[in-house]
């Protein structure tokens, strides 16, 4: 799971503008374990390195994501799981000074209760107001301008201490070649289950006489309940033939879950 840095273009019917110039510096994935009822302190450091201050609109969503590359930002409350409930900001609207940077708290109040299990998340924007004005064309009509507005995404996960199943499922293996003759296989990766984790991701390659011929390994970022990535190693040259590929995922319980498929190339 990686954390995304949305750069949006938007048509501008002009005035043509000047647009927010803006970088969050802290973490864009807070993860903290608390119990139900409890509170917690966090805070986004926010940079401005332009020279004019930044008014700066801050705001929560809910936030998916699947295999398939895309991602959702929803409104907040809307998914199962959603968090964004519990998260106050200090302040939904900023103004970051020229060459300076700022620090906005936020507090998550967890509600008490035994229902809650496992892994609860949301998102809070950052998001740069676009200003300025750019001149009219040659006759004297607005000017018309493509401009990028720029937000950022802080995810804020909140685990009930250690409750909650890490469940893994793999789907719709796939073997391939890369354009050099690389040999490729493909998986995507589900949590089916209530807590997120970081799933540890490896693949070893054997041939018909069971000697090992290949392995990869890759460490993904944190993978919530209900969300899926894709996954793909690069197992080098390997000669055309068939192998037994067994695919492990650590997800930070004691046990490692695998798959075993057979792939021809």
């Amino acid at each position: 799971m990686r954390t995304r840095t949305l750069a949006i273009l938007a048509l501008v019917l002009a005035p043509a503008v000047t647009h927010a110039q803006i970088a969050v510096l802290s973490s864009t994935v807070e993860e903290t374990s608390v119990a139900a009822g409890a509170r917690y302190t966090g805070s986004i450091v926010i940079a401005n390195p332009g020279d004019q201050a930044q008014t700066l609109r801050l705001y929560r969503t809910d936030y998916t994501f699947a295999c398939d590359g895309t991602s959702r930002f929803d409104d907040a409350g809307t998914t199962a799981r959603s968090n964004a409930s519990w998260i106050a900001l200090q302040s939904e609207r900023v103004t970051v000074p020229a060459k300076s940077q700022i620090t906005v708290p936020y507090s998550v109040v967890v509600p008490a209760g035994d229902s809650l299990k496992g892994t609860y998340w949301s998102t809070i924007m950052v998001e740069g107001a676009a200003t300025g004005a750019g001149a009219p064309d040659k006759n004297g009509k607005p000017a018309v301008g493509i401009g990028a507005i720029l937000r950022y995404a802080v995810q804020v996960a909140t685990h009930i201490q250690s409750s909650g199943a890490r469940t893994v499922r793999f789907d719709a293996p796939s073997a391939s070649r890369s354009t050099t003759g690389a040999a490729l296989f493909d998986v995507n990766v589900y949590d089916d289950g209530e807590r997120g984790y970081r799933p540890s991701l490896w693949i070893e390659v054997y041939d018909a006489q069971g000697t090992l011929k290949a392995k990869a390994k890759q460490t993904r970022g944190l993978l919530y309940p209900g969300t899926s990535l894709h996954q793909q190693f690069d197992l080098g040259s390997l000669p055309a033939g068939k192998y037994k590929a067994v695919v492990f995922a650590d997800t930070g319980d004691e046990a490692v879950s695998a798959v075993q498929y057979v792939i021809n190339y």
